[in-house]
């Protein structure tokens, strides 16, 4: 019971941090796009789960079937946040290498994804054997088949933050502002930990005692996903906060903003990270008379 208050309490932050976005965005006038929608879907498998969680059941029968719904709705809401995070770069990034990386990560994650469904329909033959052991058939290793589709989760989660990784320490700006959005993209080093941990704890699921064994492997699957949805919510909480501590952030200004994208419209700071990636941006460093300078990354 106390696993599933945590979890509730985790999900209150994370509903509050969804919440934040969309506030920002509203507040910026930007619209909404795919990074929303993909965030917003991945939010409400991730209900699904906490629900499962919350109403688990003792029977071994209907623990086996809430098992094979469970891992469904858990593969969809990770890699629903995969895409969400992966739609924000294409949102924000305009180089064109760039953009193709990210949409061949995007094809990873959906490799992901139909390898995990494929993992949990084809794992037993049939697949009533799965929720009923003595039906005559076959069942692969279960525990085999988490750390495969967990290790490719990894690999992709550290993919997306990689990503940005060489863009950023191409911009000309301070180390300062640098460090700090290294420090907002690379959050899911936590999520990372999570999933490391998780493979572990599935390792050792005891599948002649699911009631007990499971607990664990279900508290960090539901705490996986909530993670990644408050990680791709922050680079957009920013002009919430600041509204509601202008004091804070403008004596941070300086430190913060000492560079710019701009595009043709005007200056846009890189804090602000909603715009759409279909014009031309240059960079103009505030702090130095250097004119426009075009980004090539």
């Amino acid at each position: 019971m106390a696993i599933t208050l945590y979890n509730v309490f985790e999900y209150s932050i994370v509903t509050l941090a969804l919440v934040v976005r969309f506030v920002s965005r509203h507040i910026r006038r930007n619209h909404l796009w795919w990074d929303d929608a993909f965030i917003v879907l991945s939010m409400l498998h991730t209900y699904g789960m906490l629900a499962m969680q919350y109403h688990y059941a003792r029977n071994i029968t209907l623990i086996f079937k809430m098992l094979v719904v469970y891992q469904v709705v858990y593969y969809n809401a990770m890699v629903l946040a995969k895409l969400s995070y992966l739609a924000f770069y294409l949102r924000i990034f305009v180089s064109r290498g760039f953009r193709i990386a990210a949409r061949v990560i995007m094809g990873c994650a959906c490799a992901y994804w139909t390898g995990s469904m494929l993992q949990i329909f084809l794992i037993c033959h049939p697949l009533e054997k799965s929720w009923n052991p003595l039906l005559p058939g076959y069942c692969a290793s279960q525990n085999v088949a988490f750390s495969t589709i967990g290790a490719f989760n990894l690999l992709t989660d550290l993919l997306i933050m990689a990503l940005p990784v060489h863009f950023i320490w191409k911009l000309q700006m301070s180390i300062a502002t640098k460090v700090a959005l290294y420090g907002t993209f690379g959050l899911g080093l936590f999520i990372s930990a999570i999933t490391i941990i998780r493979i572990h704890v599935l390792t050792t699921v005891d599948f002649t005692d699911l009631s007990y064994s499971m607990i664990w492997a279900a508290f960090w699957s539901v705490t996986e996903p909530a993670l990644a949805i408050f990680n791709a919510c922050v680079p957009m909480m920013r002009p919430v906060f600041k509204a509601a501590f202008p004091g804070v952030f403008s004596s941070a200004k300086a430190a913060y903003t000492s560079g710019r994208i701009t595009d043709r419209e005007g200056e846009i700071p890189l804090t602000r990270l909603e715009e759409q990636p279909s014009k031309a941006y240059t960079y103009t460093p505030t702090t130095y008379p250097m004119g426009a300078v075009t980004i090539h990354c």
